[in-house]
C-alpha cells in the first residue's frame, strides 16, 4: 500500500498551523531548472546473491498526481474499507528481469522521461508552502490552501518485486509502493532498498531514511 507523505493540505486544516502570516502562493521560478527524467533505483540484498538460480524481476508504474488527488483517493479507500487503487496520471510502466548470479546485477536503475506536460506541472509546484495563523482560517488562506494542493505534485511509484533466492530456495513477491513529494524532492531521484534475511524477513528503506519491516509469508 502506497505511504501518503501527508494527508494532504486539506487535513491540515482540522489541525493547528504554524504562526507566520499568508501572502500570495508563489510558484517555482520560470528559470529554475525542472528535472527531464526521474530516476528509480531499486537495490536487493539477499543471502542467494552470487549462486546459480536466483534471479529477480520488477514489474512497475509511475504515476503523478496533485495532493488533492491523493487526498480524494485516501478518502474513497477508507469509505470502501481499504480497496487499493492505483493513482495519479501514468507516465511510464515498464518491466525489469536480471539474473542473481553476479553480485554487480542486485542494482535496477530507470530512468524515466519526463514529458513538457509534466514538466510545466513541476514548473508551477509551489515555492513556499502557505502559511496561517493558528485559530479561524479565513476565506482567502482557504483558497490558497486549495490552490496549493491543486499545484503540489506528488510522484508515485507502484513495482512488484519477484525475488527468487536460490540458497534459500524461496520466492519473494514484495509490493513496495511509495509516494515522493516534488518539494521534498527536486532532483527526482528516488531510491528503494530490500534487504532480505536469513530467516526469511526483509526490510524495505526509502531514499535511506524510512523503513518498514515485514516478515515474508512465503
Amino acid at each position: 500500500m502506497i505511504r501518503l507523505l501527508s494527508l494532504s493540505v486539506a487535513a491540515i486544516l482540522f489541525l493547528a498551523a504554524s504562526s507566520a502570516p499568508s501572502n500570495l502562493l508563489k510558484s517555482a521560478q520560470a528559470s529554475q531548472e525542472i528535472p527531464k527524467t526521474a530516476i528509480v533505483k531499486v537495490i536487493v540484498n539477499a543471502p542467494g546473491i552470487g549462486i546459480e538460480g536466483s534471479r529477480w524481476e520488477i514489474a512497475y508504474e509511475l504515476r503523478i498526481a496533485n495532493e488533492i488527488t491523493l487526498w480524494e483517493a485516501w478518502k474513497q479507500r477508507k469509505s470502501n474499507g481499504g480497496s487499493e487503487q492505483r493513482v495519479g496520471e501514468l507516465i511510464k510502466e515498464g518491466s525489469f528481469r536480471e539474473s542473481l548470479r553476479s553480485t554487480g546485477n542486485h542494482e535496477a536503475v530507470f530512468r524515466i522521461p519526463l514529458s513538457a506536460e509534466v514538466q510545466e506541472r513541476l514548473r508551477n509546484q509551489p515555492r513556499e508552502r502557505v502559511k496561517y495563523t493558528s485559530g479561524n482560517i479565513t476565506p482567502e488562506e482557504i483558497q490558497l490552501l486549495k490552490e496549493q494542493e491543486i499545484k503540489s505534485q506528488i510522484f508515485l511509484f507502484y513495482p512488484i518485486i519477484n525475488i527468487y533466492d536460490a540458497k534459500m530456495k524461496k520466492n519473494f513477491i514484495i509490493p513496495a509502493s511509495r509516494s515522493w513529494s516534488f518539494d521534498e524532492h527536486p532532483d527526482v531521484q528516488f531510491e528503494i532498498k530490500i534487504e532480505i534475511n536469513d530467516d526469511g524477513s526483509y526490510s524495505i528503506k526509502y531514499n535511506a531514511k524510512s523503513s518498514s519491516i515485514k516478515k515474508s509469508s512465503n
